[in-house]
């Protein structure tokens, strides 16, 4: 399959970030064809797939957002959370990151887009009309309570995911306080290996399309 991994971080600024990268280079390893779209404070890296970056940093008026990368106040990256960006950055943000996500899916034509967190990137994933599963991992569902700018996006998001993955069965009872209606589609996996995740992958497109890729 064709396998579009996003993430709002470099892969070494959080857990999220590290196990985006392990993920995608065991599916490439697996034979899946993987491409990633990050939030970073560079344009290159030394990946062995793919990565296209939207360039987040201050002071640079080269960069795609002249702002540093926003995080979850809860992941203690920085200054510069979510909560903390006025409402023109937050659009410049959701703007930047859907014009390199619709290229991404133009070029790439994804059979799947694997958004982390229940955020902004899964409700830009929605509007590319590709099917999209969440990892949701906890650090947004802060977030959601704090700011309710993020809350219609997030709740688009959970709503209209394929699936949404969690490791633990008390981190489901958390995602599901907030949404309710993903209950069927929130799913209990501890240990995410390239042959579970393709073949959830599998079963989430043949669910919405009633046929395999």
């Amino acid at each position: 399959m064709r396998v579009l991994v996003t993430h709002h971080l470099p892969f070494n600024g959080t857990a999220s970030g590290r196990l985006s990268y392990e993920l995608a280079a065991a599916l490439q390893a697996a034979g899946h064809e993987v491409r990633c779209l990050i939030v970073d404070m560079v344009r290159e890296g030394t990946e062995p797939f793919p990565v296209r970056r939207v360039c987040c940093r201050a002071g640079d008026p080269t960069a795609d957002l002249n702002f540093d990368a926003p995080s979850f106040a809860s992941e203690t990256r920085g200054r510069q959370t979510f909560e903390s960006l006025t409402d023109p950055q937050l659009a410049a943000y959701r703007e930047a990151f859907r014009r390199l996500l619709d290229r991404e899916v133009d070029r790439f034509d994804p059979h799947m887009i694997h958004a982390q967190h229940i955020w902004v990137q899964g409700q830009l994933a929605l509007e590319t009309g590709v099917s999209y599963l969440l990892s949701a991992w906890g650090a947004e569902l802060k977030s959601y309570a704090a700011d309710p700018r993020y809350r219609p996006l997030a709740d688009q998001a959970a709503e209209n995911a394929g699936k949404i993955l969690v490791s633990t069965e008390s981190q489901r009872d958390r995602v599901l306080e907030l949404f309710e209606s993903a209950a069927d589609r929130t799913l209990v996996v501890p240990n995410l290996s390239a042959e579970t995740l393709g073949n959830i992958y599998l079963s989430t497109f043949e669910e919405r399309f009633g046929r395999a890729p």
